[in-house]
């Protein structure tokens, strides 16, 4: 599936679970008699599913939306919240789409405390308002704040692991069964089909400190939806699981060769002019496995490379932070270098020329055609992509706007919105990765793929089609999407 989290490993071994009766904050009953939990390792993602996440989801199954969104869309300005007013099914339905789980009570109580039986995440001192969001109503806070906050915003919270918000904000779902410790995984409480209240984990902005501690824990009706009951994921560990400092959403592209570039007179076509001359000669290349970004990259996951590094912001940014009605738009006004830059702190990279045509073009048709646009041969229209200023738009859209315009692998945005940088320099065809143009070195000018917004024809948005700039060019219409080898 295409969801991909940042995963935080939590390594194999026992940790301390429930409490003792001790003075300070003191446990509720539920959580004894307190015992050591031996678990095997497993990845938890860093913070909750947020609105963004769960809105992919929506889109591809056509499962009921939360209440609270209209027309299937999380409330402006609410992407990076994390989902609310989903019930413990419409969590497990998003994992059985996503290919993960929803965590254990262990699991959770494990990655939130680590092996030293601490209160709360970040050790035994008390709670405050740079580390959690909670006790909303007690400290008096207004109606209008007494809610949920964007995910990963208080990083003095983080857990011995480095996972975030497990203490207040929303309350999250977890697998097991609501019943009486010592935890046992085999009782029958990680049964799924069973019927009965599941555990909640973490408080909320509404609770206390004792309701927010590690070990606290609540049982809620499988069926509940609320404005501070959410969730996270796991899923088991992986070795040699490649490591991203961003929770991108990737598609794994199958190795195998494919046709790059055009015929010199395609049938396909109503006219030749339409091919350039730097797309001659069509050749077969082969192409490794690798995994592609579904979408090229946000200003919402630039701003979060801006705000970890100090790496100065893109010239459209005018206050220097992300322009909130821009954050899903693709990040634009960068350069080849501001993207290379990027990479390196994400532990990503730019694909070649050839990886981006192959995951535009899709698997090679029966007939051996190649498919001129990434959704097939029909022509570009106002439902597959943003191009010749489409209707009254005159900048980019959303990244996911547009799930018409798919390639066949179900990357998006590959017509259309903005160009997009790879590594590859500019060299005439056939390609050849070690002739010298995947040299990221070299002071030439690279390619450039897909058309943009401000694209004037449909010759423009080709998945061959190369265009190519000096690696210092910004504009409003230039961006990049990110690759891993696998």
């Amino acid at each position: 599936m295409i969801y991909r989290p940042t995963w935080i490993t939590i390594p194999a071994g026992s940790f301390t679970m429930g409490s003792d009766p001790r003075a300070a904050a003191p446990p509720f009953a539920n959580e004894r008699p307190q015992q050591r939990v031996e678990l095997p390792a497993f990845r938890i993602s860093r913070v909750p599913i947020t609105n963004a996440h769960y809105q992919h989801f929506v889109a591809a199954t056509r499962h009921p939306a939360p209440g609270h969104w209209r027309d299937g869309q999380p409330p402006a300005g609410t992407e990076q919240f994390p989902v609310t007013y989903v019930s413990w099914e419409d969590a497990q339905a998003f994992c059985a789409w996503a290919g993960v789980r929803l965590p254990s009570e262990a699991e959770w109580e494990k990655a939130a405390r680590s092996e030293d039986g601490r209160w709360w995440p970040w050790g035994d001192t008390l709670p405050d308002v740079a580390r959690c969001h909670f006790n909303g109503q007690a400290q008096g806070i207004a109606p209008a704040a007494q809610s949920v906050m964007p995910v990963g915003q208080l990083t003095p919270g983080a857990s011995a692991y480095g996972v975030l918000d497990m203490a207040g904000n929303v309350w999250e779902w977890t697998s097991s069964l609501y019943r009486p410790y010592p935890y046992q995984a085999q009782d029958g409480r990680e049964e799924a089909t069973t019927r009965g209240s599941r555990v909640a984990r973490g408080g909320s902005y509404n609770h206390d400190l004792r309701q927010i501690r590690c070990a606290a824990r609540d049982g809620i009706a499988a069926g509940v939806r609320d404005v501070y009951l959410g969730f996270r994921v796991v899923a088991n560990a992986a070795a040699t699981a490649p490591v991203c400092a961003l929770a991108l959403d990737w598609v794994t592209i199958p190795a195998g060769p494919f046709l790059m570039g055009s015929e010199a007179r395609p049938r396909h076509l109503n006219h030749a002019s339409a091919v350039l001359p730097s797309e001659i000669p069509q050749h077969s290349v082969p192409v490794a496995e690798f995994r592609l970004a579904q979408t090229p990259v946000t200003n919402a996951d630039y701003g979060a490379f801006v705000q970890a590094t100090g790496y100065p912001a893109p010239a459209h940014w005018f206050t220097g932070a992300v322009p909130q009605a821009l954050a899903q738009h693709p990040v634009t006004h960068v350069d080849w270098d501001d993207a290379q830059a990027f990479c390196a702190w994400a532990g990503v990279r730019l694909p070649t020329e050839a990886e981006w045509e192959k995951a535009a073009r899709g698997p090679r048709p029966a007939s051996g055609t190649a498919r001129s646009y990434p959704w097939g041969d029909a022509p570009p229209n106002a439902k597959r992509l943003n191009y010749r200023r489409t209707g009254k738009r005159t900048t980019t859209t959303p990244v996911d706007h547009y799930p018409h315009g798919a390639s066949a692998y179900g990357v998006l945005d590959m017509a259309g919105n903005v160009w997009e940088w790879v590594s590859s320099a500019y060299a005439p065809y056939p390609y050849q990765a070690a002739d010298g143009r995947e040299d990221p070195q070299a002071r030439v000018q690279r390619v450039l793929r897909g058309g943009s917004f401000l694209s004037p024809s449909a010759a423009f948005v080709r998945c061959a089609m190369r265009s190519l700039s000096y690696p210092t060019r910004r504009r409003e219409h230039i961006g990049f999407r990110v690759a891993q080898s696998i």
